[in-house]
């Protein structure tokens, strides 16, 4: 209707007769709506355009008396050129109803993306072709660079290396990662959009994974951003998990990377229950090397009395009797060589002894076998009186003074 109009303008003011009034009164509206349309409004016919408004001609970056006259699908992108006729054709035969998008080149050479339809008409009584554009340019370079982000963070998500998911509002999973799929078993079409993550959860654990589910879409900082929780795979198997989730801005999504720590778990564990042998292991040798010291003590103890007591008195007295010299010197290499034999068995034990003397030990031992004093005098050919002497020594050393404490019981005790 209004292009039928715009061919009448071009109709001499004779041929509308009486009516001429009403007629120009609705061509001037049908001219005027299309000049102020919103969308590119042009006419085609034989190829050629002959009527295009404002909107359309800015499209192409030409002044609408560059266009008129010039073929419609010289400024089409070459690329598109075939397609676009394709889709013109079938829109005007009916086989087509949706816009279709094409690209064109301006006069800058730039590319435009217009989105369009088309209908046949009759202008100046012949056929021709209306069609109805709007530049998309701005929205196909937003979609390109959102397809790009897109790519870009699918990229990420599945090469990230680690097990990724993105969780919905309703704990349902809508998109999964190659490294989730090796680490569950479970293939991507068995749970995007069809499962939610707690299926795969042990039970014991999930009220913590919804609590924590719910608190993050509450507040993102209201729930632990790591934590563990073991899983069942598809072959039925237990896998430790550390969980690292974090809620998607501007969304009620959440995305979350699972990691399988079973191994180090398990790792753990052996380590703890080796720990716990090593303790075991160094407490018995503790209680061994602790034996063993005391073992070592008492032997030297029993080497030290035994020569201090037994030996070195009777190689004193042998000096002491009618023996040759050669016989004394022999004597004294020996009582020589056993003192440096014993002497630091001695300083670690001289405060048991309380640096007795020799003839005090060599008394000290026979006290403790029972003999009385006047046996003592006899047997190292000294004094009773020196013996008494002796005993008196002795029980000092030994802290018995002014006690009722008996000597040989003291001393048998020592033993």
């Amino acid at each position: 209707m209004a292009i039928n109009t715009v061919s009448n303008n071009r109709i001499k003011n004779r041929n509308f007769g009486k009516n001429l009034p009403e007629r120009t009164e609705s061509k001037n509206l049908s001219v005027a709506s299309m000049e102020n349309a919103l969308s590119g409004i042009y006419v085609i016919q034989d190829g050629k355009y002959c009527y295009l408004n404002s909107v359309a001609a800015s499209y192409t970056g030409y002044s609408r008396r560059e266009l008129i006259g010039k073929k419609a699908d010289s400024i089409i992108h070459p690329e598109d050129l075939e397609e676009t006729k394709r889709n013109a054709k079938a829109m005007l035969s009916g086989q087509r109803s949706t816009p279709y998008e094409y690209r064109i080149i301006n006069k800058r050479n730039e590319i435009c993306w217009l989105i369009g339809t088309v209908t046949p008409i009759l202008y100046e009584g012949k056929k021709a072709i209306l069609s109805n554009a709007m530049d998309i340019t701005e929205r196909k370079i937003v979609e390109k660079r959102l397809k790009e982000a897109e790519n870009f963070y699918r990229t990420i998500f599945e090469t990230t290396g680690t097990a990724t998911i993105i969780i919905e509002e309703d704990m349902t999973i809508s998109l999964i990662n190659s490294e989730f799929e090796k680490l569950t078993g479970y293939a991507k079409g068995e749970w995007e959009g069809k499962k939610q993550w707690t299926e795969y959860v042990v039970h014991e654990h999930i009220p913590m994974i919804r609590e924590y589910h719910t608190l993050r879409r509450i507040d993102p900082n209201a729930a632990p951003r790591n934590y563990e929780h073991d899983m069942i795979d598809s072959r039925g198997r237990i896998r430790n998990i550390l969980v690292t989730c974090s809620m998607i801005p501007g969304t009620k999504k959440s995305v979350a990377s699972l990691t399988d720590i079973t191994a180090l778990k398990e790792a753990e564990k052996s380590l703890k229950i080796k720990s716990t042998n090593l303790e075991e292991l160094n407490a018995a040798l503790r209680v061994l090397l602790k034996q063993r010291e005391n073992d070592r003590e008492e032997l030297e103890q029993k080497i030290l009395s035994n020569v201090k007591e037994l030996v070195l008195p009777y190689i004193e007295t042998i000096k002491n009797s009618r023996i040759d010299e050669r016989t004394k010197a022999y004597l004294s290499i020996l009582e020589s060589n056993l003192k440096d034999i014993i002497s630091p068995f001695s300083e670690k034990l001289s405060s048991k002894y309380m640096r007795l003397t020799t003839k005090e030990i060599m008394i000290a031992n026979l006290i403790k076998e029972g003999k009385t004093s006047k046996e003592i005098a006899s047997v190292l050919n000294i004094s009773k009186g020196a013996v008494d002497i002796h005993r008196y020594r002795l029980r000092n050393k030994l802290g018995l003074t002014r006690k009722k404490a008996n000597l040989k019981a003291h001393l048998s005790n020592l033993a």
